[in-house]
């Protein structure tokens, strides 16, 4: 049937929407986030009828509202931040007082990483202003749904627009996002290695002072950051697995395996036949991703 495939077209385009504004979001990369706001003007205006205008154009950086629509007397915040806290720190803003008074009503649009259970939250609402968690907070299932009841002549209308501002071609080109995932992790392993150079059983002091119970805690604490490092790149391979081929995927479990021997044996010492050596052709595959794909250097 046309509905499914529509139905699947635009839920693709949304899906792709979110994981690139997540993905960057996670990369200090945010601008793709606030051109959204422009996005989802024309796009809720489409979807549900209405003469919404982008509250920036009026008041650059407008407290507490991206959106409006004053014939319809409603205000739309956009965030890539899904969280109870978000959502009150907006509600508790003193410009919301005025617009109690003239009786608008208050929306959230949730673009990026998502918490399905936001609606169920309860929230502080010290102006009053008109809010209800189920109806006001729309996430991606919420767009669909909607594109589901229209009709297909409003769906072909609603596809046409969304598929020229997201062509999925042009918003996720694998290559442009893998390398900048490697950047991050070559970052990564660049910290890690100066660490380890610098404090690990390797390094100039600890080979000068071998039985010194300081150096030794100074490296077992300075460990501790390449935990969180090497953490931040196991998530990043996980989420982004499609990216890479079989034999890059293979040398990451190796780098996995190594970063799961080297936490273990900070707590209780492992054999030196069963440790696992940081393995050289992970970082070697990072820089030749780099290298063969992308201009930058890492840095």
């Amino acid at each position: 049937m046309k509905r499914i495939e529509n139905v699947a077209l635009f839920s693709e385009h949304l899906v792709f929407l979110n994981r690139k504004i997540e993905l960057l979001g996670k990369l200090n990369l945010n601008d793709l986030a606030v051109h959204s706001e422009n996005f989802f003007f024309h796009f809720f205006n489409l979807l549900f009828g209405l003469e919404l205008t982008n509250a920036n154009f009026e008041k650059s950086n407008h407290e507490a509202i991206d959106l409006i629509d004053k014939s319809n007397k409603l205000i739309i915040q956009v965030s890539a931040t899904c969280t109870k806290q978000k959502i009150e720190n907006t509600l508790k803003k003193e410009i919301l007082k005025q617009y109690s008074l003239e009786d608008y009503r208050i929306q959230f649009i949730f673009i990026g990483k998502e918490n399905p259970r936001i609606k169920s939250n309860k929230f502080s609402n010290p102006n009053k202003i008109k809010f209800d968690p189920v109806e006001d907070i729309f996430l991606t299932k919420d767009l669909v749904e909607k594109f589901m009841s229209l009709s297909p002549l409003e769906q072909t209308e609603n596809l046409k627009f969304i598929r020229k501002e997201i062509p999925l071609l042009e918003l996720i080109e694998k290559s442009d996002i893998k390398v900048e995932i490697c950047d991050k992790v070559n970052l990564l392993l660049k910290r890690n290695f100066l660490i380890w150079s610098n404090f690990g059983p390797h390094s100039e002091t600890a080979i000068r002072n071998p039985l010194s119970m300081s150096v030794k805690t100074a490296w077992d604490e300075r460990k501790i950051e390449i935990f969180k490092n090497n953490d931040e790149i196991v998530e990043l391979f996980h989420q982004n697995s499609s990216l890479f081929t079989t034999s890059e995927f293979e040398i990451f479990i190796e780098f996995e395996e190594h970063v799961q021997i080297f936490k273990l044996n900070h707590t209780n010492r492992i054999d030196r036949t069963a440790y696992k050596t940081f393995p050289q052709s992970f970082s070697k595959m990072i820089n030749n991703i780099i290298l063969e794909n992308g201009d930058s250097d890492g840095e």
